[in-house]
């Protein structure tokens, strides 16, 4: 009956506190004090859960291929001379290639805190071959394909968050894939108070439909700050080279 108890806890251990309350009195009969002490520390949780925010994004965490390697490997970067960039005062700048989470991990070692502005392009998650996880594309009929995604995001805006200064801001470029699960992840990480606003850009200009309901010709960017006063956004007044639609869609 032990190992059936045993398996019991395994299956209920992210259940409610009333399912914690039964396993609990099937333990004791068993007597096995340390899976009893091992319950009972659980249920503290589950009540410390329950005053907890009702509200927030929650998602089943992805593990990434190399997650286990980073605890014991530090990742290092290695110099090309060929592919030196020199402005005109001839410093030099750095061009990383490499995957996005261990570049952030090794500018954690020389830029960490030193970092105003970042910009983001992530995949967009679109199911249509134009996200890797685990050297897989991901495509739409992925049941995890968001928490996969989440998973990703959500490793590298830890490490980026580690990089910023005192008058930081980023930009991240989405659609409407992820839109609102970025939002919500972002809240968490930078604040909601932080979160400017989204802004629209358009992608393309045309005038037919090129999908079944919606003619959809724009994408969004977020605009997340800690100190606002830093923050100067101009808009510049870009005369339109396709005036001919312009004109078109005033009439």
């Amino acid at each position: 009956m032990e190992i059936k108890i045993i398996q019991k806890f395994l299956k209920v251990k992210s259940s409610t506190v009333d399912d914690m309350k039964t396993l609990l009195e099937d333990v004791k009969i068993c007597k096995n004090e340390k899976l009893e002490v091992e319950i009972k520390k659980l249920q503290e949780e589950l009540k410390e859960v329950k005053k907890l925010k009702k509200y927030w994004l929650v998602w089943e965490e992805k593990i990434e291929k190399f997650d286990e390697d980073t605890v014991w490997k530090l990742p290092v970067l290695k110099e090309v001379k060929k592919y030196d960039i020199k402005n005109d005062d001839s410093e030099s700048n750095i061009l990383i290639e490499w995957d996005n989470y261990h570049t952030l991990s090794v500018l954690n070692y020389t830029h960490k805190g030193k970092i105003d502005v970042i910009y983001i392009d992530p995949p967009y998650n679109t199911g249509n071959n134009d996200f890797v996880y685990n050297d897989k594309f991901i495509d739409k009929e992925d049941k995890f394909r968001h928490s996969k995604w989440l998973s990703f995001m959500n490793k590298r805006l830890k490490l980026a968050k580690e990089l910023l200064s005192e008058k930081w801001v980023i930009f991240i470029s989405i659609d409407d894939n992820e839109f609102a699960q970025l939002k919500l992840l972002c809240d968490e990480h930078f604040w909601i108070e932080s979160f400017i606003g989204s802004f629209i850009w358009n992608k393309k200009l045309t005038w037919w439909y090129d999908s079944k309901f919606l003619n959809i010709q724009h994408e969004y960017i977020f605009v997340i700050s800690k100190n606002k006063e830093y923050l100067n956004i101009n808009y510049d007044k870009v005369e339109s080279k396709y005036k001919e639609i312009d004109e078109f869609w005033r009439k």
